[in-house]
C-alpha cells in the first residue's frame, strides 16, 4: 500500500521509465510506472495516454518485457483499466508473470468531465468499468490504488478493494479561479474520504497545479506527482 516517507506522507512519483533499484532504497518513495507518459509534454501526457492510438497497455507490456528481473519493490503499475481489447483475466495473468504486484487505474477517465465524460460512461468506458477492473485485480491478489474524481467513485473503488485512493482534480485550465475551484473541490473530496477511514487518501497534483502544491499537501495523506516534478520534502 505504500511506505511513509520522511515527511510523514505517502508520496508517489509517476515515472515513464524505471532505472536502478537504488532510487527506492535512497528514499525516492513509491513510484507509479506509466511508460505511455514517455515522449510527451507533461501537461498533455495524460490526455494523450488515453487515446486508443497510443495503446497504453501495449506500451506497458513492451516495457515490462524489457525488465528481466521483473518490477522492483515499491512500484505500482499504471493500467488503462477501460482497455476494450484485452480481457481482464488474461491481462492480469500477464502482468503477474512480469512480476507486477500492484496496479492503479491510471491513466484514468476521471480526467474527463462534461460531455466527454458522459459519452465515455454511455459506452461503458467510464469509472464503473475502471472499478470492475480494479475489483478483479484485488480478487486476484494485486495491491490496488484507485484514482477517483468524486467521493462516490472513491467509495466504489474502496469497496472494490483499493487500499489507497487518489483524488484527481482534473486537468489544469490555466484560469486561476477555475483551477483554484478544482483544487478546493478535490480537497473537499479527500477530506470526506479521509474522514471515513479505510486507508490513505492522496491527491494527484497534475502539471499546471504547482501554485496549489501547499494547499493540496495539507488536504491529503500524500501527493501523486507527475514525471519531472520530483519528490518534495516540503512538509
Amino acid at each position: 500500500m505504500g511506505k511513509m516517507g520522511k515527511n510523514g506522507r505517502f508520496d508517489v512519483q509517476i515515472t515513464a521509465a524505471l532505472h536502478s533499484s537504488t532510487e527506492q532504497a535512497e528514499g525516492a518513495g513509491d513510484r507509479l510506472f506509466c511508460p505511455v507518459f514517455g515522449g510527451h509534454p507533461v501537461d498533455r501526457a495524460e490526455y494523450l495516454a488515453l487515446l486508443p492510438v497510443q495503446d497504453s497497455n501495449g506500451r506497458l507490456l513492451a516495457a515490462l518485457a524489457e525488465m528481466p528481473d521483473g518490477v522492483p519493490e515499491g512500484v505500482c503499475v499504471g493500467v488503462l483499466a477501460v482497455d476494450p481489447f484485452r480481457p481482464v483475466g488474461p491481462f492480469l495473468e500477464t502482468l503477474r508473470r512480469f512480476g507486477v504486484r500492484a496496479v492503479a487505474n491510471f491513466p484514468t477517465t476521471a480526467l474527463f468531465d462534461g460531455e466527454t465524460g458522459e459519452t465515455l460512461r454511455g459506452v461503458g468506458l467510464g469509472a464503473q468499468r475502471e472499478a470492475s477492473f480494479l475489483e478483479q485485480a484485488a480478487q486476484a491478489g494485486f495491491a490496488v490504488t484507485g484514482f477517483a474524481a468524486d467521493a462516490d467513485i472513491g467509495r466504489r473503488l474502496r469497496a472494490a478493494g483499493a487500499g489507497r485512493l487518489v483524488v484527481h482534480p482534473g486537468a489544469a485550465t490555466g484560469d486561476p479561479s477555475r483551477d483554484a475551484e478544482a483544487v478546493a473541490n478535490a480537497a473537499a473530496v479527500a477530506a470526506e474520504l479521509r474522514g471515513e477511514g479505510g486507508g490513505p487518501v492522496l491527491l494527484y497534483r497534475p502539471a499546471g497545479f504547482e501554485d496549489h502544491h501547499d494547499v493540496m499537501r495539507r488536504a491529503a495523506d500524500g501527493l501523486v506527482l507527475p514525471p519531472g516534478a520530483g519528490h518534495s520534502n516540503r512538509p
